[in-house]
């Protein structure tokens, strides 16, 4: 049989028990790596170490950033610091859109995950706009969010491909230079975009009125970026530009500030949470390694090559991915380790080879993505009304990333 087919029977049973079934990530992605790897061939002893191999790693790369990142919403929502730091940005933006755009696309990064920047912001969204015009604010964080998160080092999102990919690669801060421009371009471009599809609208406008001090608020934010900066600048203090030992001190400096209650009940629930999360991750793991091991990632170069070039098979191999499996982390994460393996691009730029993942992992967020329902729940609107302002938009911005990957490829030379 195929190697190519088995693959694509693979993405459908995890479509099927993802979207009609409703099974966990974990238990849906776990299951096809033990599945695809018996269909190959594969010795059941030897495949059951690569599932457990390609899930440390997961593990070992971002444990720590999401547990860091996720207690840190946890304490700030359960204190009411994030009333304090979207009423900020609202009074430097001025236009609900913006606030909202700016609000989820800043927060996605010291939490290491939109899920979690989202859920944050938008009761604050209903709050200040109130929740019957709501909706298309929800939409613009919403999407915000996942533009830094797929985007911009040290998301979980990114992470994993230069771990995988570019592991002699010693400042990685320095792609930065490229793809934060590209994300506030992109940003740039969904606002003006949603600001004129709310040109007519009036929202009820509220004021969150907190008592919270700001410097409390901020301060937990700030303090992963303050501290990787100072170890990038002063060699001294090099040990804190490892972005794992910045969230974690930024999680002791929001257990020192919110107080007793929102630290105790802020933790709990963020390690819940940050478990739920990390075992989705491992499983995407444990099937991106199965599928690295494997014939595969030759196939499908022998198959495109000639015909595709290799900058796009980066592009295509995670819209592919995330149609079946959602996650825009598992769609890196797994894209890269079946392009490790693979011939054809040691000539490509490593910006434009992450713009690539970034862009083809926003394509398909259809029913597979936990994010569509999330996004649907909040604003209440019909499947129909979830494609048009959060799918079609997204799948839009997955484009342009794309052309920008194109773009720093052949500014590079090498296209």
């Amino acid at each position: 049989m195929s190697i190519i087919l088995i693959f694509g029977g693979i993405l459908l049973y995890i479509l099927i028990l993802t979207v009609r079934f409703r099974v966990s990530p974990f238990v849906t992605l776990i299951s096809a790596s033990f599945i695809y790897g018996i269909l190959e061939g594969s010795d059941p002893v030897i495949l059951y170490q690569i599932i457990i191999s390609g899930a440390a790693k997961i593990f070992q790369l971002l444990a720590i950033m999401v547990f860091c990142g996720v207690c840190i919403a946890h304490m700030l929502r359960k204190s009411g610091y994030i009333d304090v730091i979207v009423d900020d940005i609202s009074k430097i933006m001025k236009n609900p859109v913006d606030t909202a755009g700016v609000g989820g696309f800043i927060l996605s990064l010291p939490l290491m995950c939109c899920n979690t920047a989202f859920v944050l912001i938008a009761p604050v969204i209903e709050q200040t706009v109130g929740k019957k015009t709501s909706a298309p604010y929800l939409y613009i964080a919403a999407i915000a969010s996942i533009i830094s998160f797929v985007l911009i080092y040290p998301s979980p999102a990114v992470v994993p491909v230069i771990a995988t990919l570019l592991p002699v690669l010693t400042d990685p801060w320095r792609l930065d230079i490229v793809l934060i421009p590209v994300a506030v371009i992109m940003l740039i471009l969904i606002l003006l975009f949603a600001r004129k599809k709310t040109r007519n609208l009036k929202p009820v406008k509220i004021t969150v009125i907190s008592d919270h001090s700001r410097i409390k608020a901020w301060t937990p934010v700030l303090t992963p970026f303050i501290l990787a900066g100072l170890g990038l600048l002063i060699p001294a203090f090099s040990f804190f530009s490892m972005i794992s030992v910045a969230l974690f001190c930024g999680m002791l400096v929001a257990m020192i500030l919110v107080g007793k209650e929102a630290r105790d009940t802020g933790v709990h629930d963020g390690t819940k949470y940050a478990g739920l999360i990390m075992f989705d991750l491992c499983g995407a793991g444990a099937f991106g390694a199965v599928i690295a091991s494997g014939s595969f990632p030759e196939e499908v170069f022998t198959l495109v090559s000639g015909n595709i070039p290799a900058l796009f098979l980066p592009f295509i191999l995670a819209a592919t991915i995330q149609a079946a499996a959602g996650s825009r982390v598992v769609s890196a994460a797994t894209t890269a380790q079946i392009l490790v393996k693979a011939t054809g691009f040691s000539d490509l730029e490593p910006t434009a080879l992450i713009l690539m993942i970034a862009g083809g992992s926003c394509m398909i967020s259809f029913v597979s993505d936990p994010y569509f329902w999330l996004v649907k729940r909040f604003t209440g609107d019909d499947t129909a009304g979830v494609i048009h302002n959060y799918t079609l938009p997204l799948a839009g911005i997955g484009l342009l990333i794309g052309l920008a990957g194109v773009l720093v490829q052949v500014l590079s030379g090498h296209l």
